[in-house]
């Protein structure tokens, strides 16, 4: 009975290697980004400093053609120490997830205060499955009235993109189908290695 050549078994065997190490393996690229929008309190979590639960929707542009962003963060006013959750939307709908702590520093103007800040990449959806990295960010904030402010946000940072699985899986199947394809061609010459190992088993 013939087999698949040994040549064809290690090419695959590679391939499948080769196919798991850029799975695991992400090419770290710059990621920037700025926005422009709208900070809503939208709960007082405790009146005592006070504590304030925001929420913010922006658009501008960012690395991958992020367009949109969007957030909820609670601060303590009393310290300007928050933390919080984001959203960065493609154009397509791919979203970038991340978590971030930020500082909010008073300025010399009463309704105005800066922003300074860090983001951790948590993953995603369609490109951003999988992704990590980091960025840092700062802003500005300017209070219309007690529970709304105009927000703006520029970030700066790197992110490394794990390559989709399906397209890997796709290459693979590929290449494992021209290994057939070389082995239905090769099956009928004489393989002088291992008929002579059929013969002597």
């Amino acid at each position: 009975m013939s087999t698949l050549p040994r040549r064809g078994l290690r090419l695959l065997a590679g391939l499948l290697l080769a196919t798991a190490a850029h799975t695991a393996l992400a090419i770290s690229q710059p990621f920037t980004a700025t926005y422009d929008g709208t900070s809503q309190v939208v709960e007082v979590v405790d009146p005592n400093g006070p504590v304030l639960r925001f929420e913010t929707v922006s658009t501008g542009s960012g690395s991958f053609g992020l367009s949109g962003y969007f957030s909820t963060d609670v601060v303590d006013m009393s310290t300007g120490a928050g933390t919080g959750s984001n959203r960065f939307v493609a154009g397509n709908g791919d979203e970038l997830f991340s978590s971030f702590s930020v500082q909010v520093i008073p300025t010399a103007v009463p309704n105005i205060v800066d922003l300074v800040g860090q983001a951790q990449f948590t993953g995603g959806t369609g490109l951003f499955s999988g992704a990590n990295g980091s960025a840092g960010f700062t802003g500005t904030g300017i209070f219309t009235s007690q529970t709304t402010a105009l927000s703006s946000l520029s970030f700066s940072g790197s992110i490394a993109l794990v390559p989709e699985p399906g397209s890997w899986a796709l290459m693979t199947a590929g290449v494992l189908l021209l290994v057939l394809r070389r082995w239905r061609r090769v099956n009928a010459l004489d393989w002088p290695g291992e008929n002579a190992q059929t013969a002597g088993a």
